[in-house]
């Protein structure tokens, strides 16, 4: 997937707050009324058509729409002279990360074009998109997938193989109507918007680039990492029910799909996790991500994990994925160093770490607690970019001699 649809409004500059304050300004003006914050979500994500037209039949407007609808883009204007563009906290930097790796992006946002075209130069994105794409040029607008399926057509790919970026309910509906991946932002300024259809759920733009590169499916000569999906549920909790598995992680046996579900949600689905599959038949065995790492105050760091079914266990199939994982995060994700912790017991766990080159750091005695109350060691490695390349350089070397 490298192609990214990204909206605008709460996804790449802050504005609903000031459409809100500029609406509500007319509408007092106009008819003495103003509307809640509660009451304005619903036209998040919507088009102009929709949002007069719905306010001219609940505040009785009498046909006053085309002149309150130029006073609204007047205040407006006002506005953003007064406090100009406020970009979403982070978009420019994503925006720009992704056109460097070669991403291919489009705006898709119900705003009027012209308004689209002040905000990508203002936040000076001009650039980075091949495409703008208006609500008011398609027929049917979000939740509707036409504006999704037109910046697709527009860019010679199919649907599949887009990435969407939203913030909104209507726009998270069009892009799974479209049958796009959809990343959801969770943003305050957008209202209490419901995001369940998403395939994955942030809280920051700074988690996008992550997410992005993991739905980017890596593969080695046995095995293909991927995003989970919650189709992944019965097979993940067929391992994941097994008391084995759960003696060396930090979590309890699943006790039913629907926990499994609950799981694939809350946390396979909200971090740079990828699921492991055997390349030869599609079969789950297995998950690994990367995670912030709790002892280090450092954005660049990242802590790798992962795990097994056990019929897996004993094949190489972790050291495999790990490789691959490492690889992505120094070379692609920015990552600078990565650690990996092991209940001191677990010497499958330690023998994956060390293949991967990883450096003993030390061990932290009744560091850890499972979930039944058992108190273990953990042991720290860690390896640093500096050292990954290094070895890269060592291996290529011994190749070349």
């Amino acid at each position: 997937m490298k192609t990214i649809l990204f909206d605008m409004d709460g996804v790449l500059v802050a504005t609903e707050r000031m459409h809100y304050e500029a609406l509500n300004r007319v509408l007092d003006r106009a008819v003495g009324r103003t509307m809640d914050w509660g009451y304005y979500t619903q036209f998040i994500g919507s088009t102009t058509t929709f949002f007069w037209s719905t306010l001219d039949r609940d505040f009785g407007l009498n046909g006053q729409t085309d002149a309150l609808h130029q006073a609204y883009t007047q205040q407006k204007i006002e506005f953003l002279k007064e406090r100009g563009h406020t970009p979403v906290d982070g978009s420019p930097e994503l925006v720009r990360a992704l056109a460097r790796r070669g991403y291919r992006m489009a705006v898709a946002s119900s705003s009027p074009m012209y308004e689209i075209t002040e905000v990508v130069t203002a936040l000076g994105l001009d650039g980075c998109f091949e495409f703008l794409i208006s609500g008011e040029t398609v027929e049917h607008p979000k939740p509707a997938p036409d504006i999704f399926l037109q910046a697709a057509a527009h860019m010679s790919v199919p649907p599949e193989d887009c990435i969407v970026i939203e913030d909104s309910s209507n726009g998270v509906r069009a892009a799974k109507a479209a049958g796009m991946t959809c990343i959801a932002l969770r943003n305050p300024d957008s209202g209490n918007q419901d995001l369940t259809p998403a395939d994955i759920i942030i809280d920051a733009l700074g988690d996008a680039l992550h997410q992005i590169a993991g739905l980017t499916y890596l593969a080695t000569d046995r095995l293909c990492l991927r995003p989970f999906t919650m189709d992944d549920a019965p097979a993940l909790y067929e391992l994941c029910s097994d008391p084995e598995v759960s003696r060396l992680t930090d979590w309890k046996p699943h006790e039913s799909v629907q926990e499994s579900e609950d799981v694939l949600r809350t946390v396979f689905m909200g971090t740079d996790t990828w699921a492991i599959v055997r390349g030869f038949d599609r079969r789950l065995i297995g998950a690994i991500g990367l995670m912030a790492d709790p002892k280090r105050d450092n954005p660049n760091a990242r802590m790798l994990g992962y795990w097994l079914g056990t019929p897996y266990w004993g094949l190489g199939y972790a050291t495999e994925a790990a490789k691959v994982v490492c690889a992505e995060a120094f070379e692609e994700m920015g990552v600078q160093l990565i650690s990996a912790y092991y209940y001191a017991d677990n010497t499958r766990s330690q023998r994956v770490l060390e293949k991967l080159g990883m450096r003993y750091e030390g061990r932290l005695r009744a560091a850890s607690r499972t979930w039944d109350g058992r108190i273990f060691d953990e042991v720290c490695l860690s390896k640093s970019r500096t050292e990954y390349l290094q070895d890269c350089a060592d291996a290529q070397g011994r190749t070349n001699e």
